[in-house]
């Protein structure tokens, strides 16, 4: 079935009502009929299946004959903290990040990033929030991704309040993504990734003196959006999320 985040106004314990671009769709484009079913959510990790009642390309209206929990969310509070990088790789980590897991997004802008200005143009945000939406709904996620005001590293750094706290370097050896886990699992991590150029040795000392702990991702040299995929891919299943 086709999943819908909604707003709470218009849902209740007994219809759900779904207008403009999702009704199109609705519509439109999967050319649904009444009597067929769709799940919409309310963002806070419940699911609702409706059985559709009238259709239209303005407006949808269903009953709602089932409510249940999502199943979609992981277990563990996954912040990405990722350096802005060029459009479409930004776009790409939040559309894939949401399928494997993240929770929360901050843009950081960092010593090597292209964009040092944290004020991010309206019409920007509302696409990005539309790419979460999308994600989410595609992958059957109970909530959607919140995404924060891009900031400082310094100030991520300083405030991110995680259990764990990591950041992959290019330059770290010692210490991988799993052997940090050492058979706990922590209620939430906080992942900070670098831009194409990656971090500054300061920015490394920085993030140690407030308990981030650098790690390495391998022998391998990844690109920024690669390595915050394949980071995050691997807390998730670390925790036993994806298994």
């Amino acid at each position: 079935m086709h999943h819908f985040f909604i707003p709470p106004q218009n849902l209740t314990d007994r219809q759900a009502i779904l207008t403009g671009e999702q009704a199109r769709q609705v519509a439109q484009v999967l050319r649904l009929r009444p009597g067929e079913r769709v799940v919409v959510l309310d963002n806070t990790g419940w699911e609702y299946e409706v059985q559709l009642t009238a259709v239209s390309r303005d407006q949808v209206m269903g009953k709602v004959v089932d409510r249940r929990t999502a199943v979609g969310e992981p277990a563990v509070h996954l912040t990405l903290y990722m350096a802005l990088l060029k459009r479409e790789k930004f776009e790409w980590v939040l559309q894939k990040g949401t399928e494997v897991g993240v929770s929360c997004y901050v843009p950081v802008i960092t010593q090597r990033t292209l964009a040092q200005n944290t004020e991010i143009k309206p019409g920007k945000q509302d696409r990005w929030q539309k790419i979460l939406t999308e994600a989410a709904e595609q992958c059957r996620r109970g909530r959607i991704p919140t995404l924060a005001a891009p900031m400082k590293l310094a100030d991520a750094l300083a405030q991110h309040g995680a259990a764990m706290a990591l950041i992959p370097w290019e330059n770290a050896t010692a210490v991988g993504l799993k052997s940090t886990l050492s058979g706990t699992i922590p209620t939430s991590i906080a992942l900070f990734i670098g831009p194409e150029g990656g971090f500054a040795p300061e920015e490394i000392e920085l993030a140690q003196q407030h308990h981030v702990q650098p790690v390495t991702l391998g022998k391998r040299i990844l690109r920024a959006e690669t390595a915050a995929l394949v980071a995050a891919s691997l807390m998730i299943y670390e925790v036993g999320d994806m298994a």
